[in-house]
């Protein structure tokens, strides 16, 4: 089935399940990554959209994936990757913080809910919609390059920076891959991504020993790094 054919029978069950049931809806994403609509006393109709592997299910509240879906679309963002994002982010929880402080569905930190005008940052609306903002500007800023990208928008465009590339971070390299995961789609051009670097790092030891190596040393004064060449 096209995909534009199914988008039309969603939309039709969705306004047939708000007309005619008077129980909570909710979207949930299993961990096939199948998408069911379904109110929580009734059975339920579902289709596969996305098979990508994912640990666990996860529910889906219609109210934050009918607002992904509206600001993904009035900003020029693939709602796919609006949803990724939110899944590794909050699991669409716009409650959740974390413990560095980050709120709501997109995680957003005090300095960027300030960056986008955000007061309230639980507020979904404001929340998903600056996330979204966010993300484009991003995308933009690293000439298109989703893995960059990302990068940046988990470990921070500082982090991206001093780099020079993807930071070497577990947690950021993971958050990448679990994206494209989400999404279905390979990394390409950076299969090196689990062994952190795109680029060849030259310095010299205090020894006088010159080393060339693919991880950017954090050891090393700055100044003595040069980029030789990328992998």
């Amino acid at each position: 089935m096209k995909f534009h054919k199914f988008l039309f029978i969603i939309s039709f069950l969705l306004m047939f399940l708000s007309t005619t049931i008077d129980a909570g809806i909710i979207i949930k994403q299993n961990k096939d990554g199948h998408i069911s609509i379904t109110n929580r006393n009734t059975g339920f109709v579902s289709k596969s959209i996305n098979r990508g592997k994912a640990s666990s299910g996860i529910t889906i509240p219609i109210y934050i994936y009918s607002r992904i879906k509206h600001y993904a679309k009035k900003h020029g963002v693939k709602k796919e990757l609006v949803l990724a994002i939110a899944r590794a982010e909050s699991g669409y929880n716009q409650f959740a913080k974390s413990h560095k402080g980050a709120v709501g569905i997109m995680q957003l930190m005090p300095d960027t809910a300030l960056q986008y005008g955000v007061v309230n940052r639980y507020n979904p609306d404001d929340n998903i919609e600056a996330g979204i903002k966010h993300l484009k500007y991003l995308y933009k800023r690293y000439n298109k390059d989703l893995v960059l990208t990302l990068a940046a928008y988990n470990a921070g465009e500082s982090a991206v920076k001093k780099y020079n590339g993807v930071p070497p971070y577990k947690e950021t390299k993971n958050y990448i891959k679990k994206i494209y995961r989400f999404m279905n789609k390979p990394l390409i051009g950076y299969s090196n991504l689990s062994n952190s670097y795109s680029k060849l790092y030259r310095y010299r030891t205090k020894g006088g020993k010159i080393i060339i190596t693919d991880r950017y040393p954090t050891k090393v004064n700055k100044k003595n790094i040069t980029v030789i060449g990328k992998l």
